[in-house]
């Protein structure tokens, strides 16, 4: 029996590698000879590299460049055997870069995630896959934008500096002086959601409460991303207000859409492509996935879903797992055979999500799904 282990992360407590691992040893003790094939996954936020290199000739570069606050930070980037770069944005613009009592999306910005691009380019490659996930960031891309050259004025006609959020005071710009590499290069970037640029579900209203802004911040960042929007379109003749997934990572989306001239598709079919998932799925009897938790809202773009559904396509048997499913399952019920929580005891969330636990969890919820699948294909 062939076994397909392409979970998520279970973010806060264990990496996709090790969820992979955990649910290997959880099968192959009940299941001695079965095959058991570990894919790692993700959608194209935190983690994604380390997914793309697991079993592949990339290799990973450290560049020094700047944080979400402008502070000194060592990231790093990834080189595939087809010279493609993939860049996560969370790790030079990500909010676990930035102390929970320090995040304020009104001063922090992505001019780190220009510096990893430009070091790429500088190096040579010319192909670039932008990972849109994790940012503490609302600066519309401004920030990555200064990085590579462009250069953003106030109402006065001052230039703006590269402290704080320059979006806030960006009334015009000029790409005069952008690194004239660009104009070789292609970028697709790799996004979970699909929010407008600006608006009651942009980039702002939807996510920068969550990165620290207040009420009011809210409102002034959002008519900062209409502005830009204006100024994109009325240079390049691009409306990424129209462009699905323009609003992600604070409207880094929409800079990529338009001054980079990028395209934004779905973070999980990107990684599944990427990493020729569906040639493992083809080959498999049961698939194995999940995440920290499977929900109605795991419907948008999340792993679990892209992978249960490529499940589907080939009459494989679909199985989630997660550490707290949505008891609303009639919408998950439509794409697995079956979800399950490794829960088997009443935990705090701390315990619950401590890596021990999770790692034990793990393996006794695969062994003991191992056994009833296994019994399953043996009368079959």
């Amino acid at each position: 029996m062939k076994f397909l282990i392409a979970s998520d992360s279970f973010k806060g407590s264990l990496s996709s590698i090790e969820v992979g691992k955990c649910v290997k040893r959880g099968i192959l003790r009940a299941l001695p000879d079965a095959q058991v094939a570990v894919s790692p996954m993700a959608d194209g936020g935190e983690g994604t590299i380390d997914a793309l290199l697991h079993g592949d000739e990339g290799e990973e570069i450290e560049v020094r460049v700047h944080g979400p606050l402008m502070d000194r930070i060592v990231s790093s980037y990834a080189v595939f055997r087809d010279e493609a770069v993939f860049i996560e944005c969370a790790r030079s613009s990500g909010l676990p870069l930035v102390p929970v009592e320090l995040r304020d999306p009104m001063v922090a910005n992505t001019y780190g995630f220009g510096e990893q691009i430009k070091d790429a380019i500088k190096k040579g490659y010319r192909h670039f896959i932008l990972s849109l996930g994790g940012s503490a960031t609302n600066d519309g891309g401004v920030g990555m934008l200064q990085a590579l050259g462009w250069e953003f004025f106030d109402e006065q006609g001052v230039l703006l500096g590269l402290e704080g959020n320059p979006l806030l005071k960006a009334a015009s710009f000029s790409d005069r002086h952008a690194l004239p590499e660009l104009a070789d290069c292609t970028f697709v970037a790799a996004s979970d959601v699909t929010n407008p640029f600006y608006g009651p579900n942009g980039a702002a209203h939807i996510f920068a409460k969550q990165k620290g802004a207040t009420d009011s911040d809210i409102v002034e960042l959002d008519a900062a991303l209409q502005r830009f929007s204006a100024l994109i379109r009325s240079i390049y003749g691009t409306d990424v207000q129209e462009i699905a997934g323009a609003g992600a990572a604070g409207g880094l989306g929409g800079a990529i859409a338009g001054p980079l001239k990028g395209a934004i598709r779905s973070g999980v079919e990107l990684v599944m492509e990427l990493t020729g998932l569906e040639e493992k799925v083809k080959s498999a009897d049961v698939v194995v996935t999940g995440e920290g938790s499977i929900d109605n809202q795991s419907l948008m773009g999340k792993v679990p879903f892209g992978v249960a559904r490529l499940a589907n396509k080939y009459g494989k048997l679909a199985i989630g797992i997660a550490g707290r499913i949505d008891t609303n399952l009639e919408e998950v019920n439509k794409c697995f055979n079956g979800v399950f929580s490794i829960q088997t005891e009443c935990r705090t969330l701390e315990e619950a999500m401590d890596p021990h636990i999770s790692a034990l969890q793990l393996e006794v919820t695969a062994e003991q799904l191992a056994k009833v699948i296994g019994f399953r294909f043996k009368r079959s």
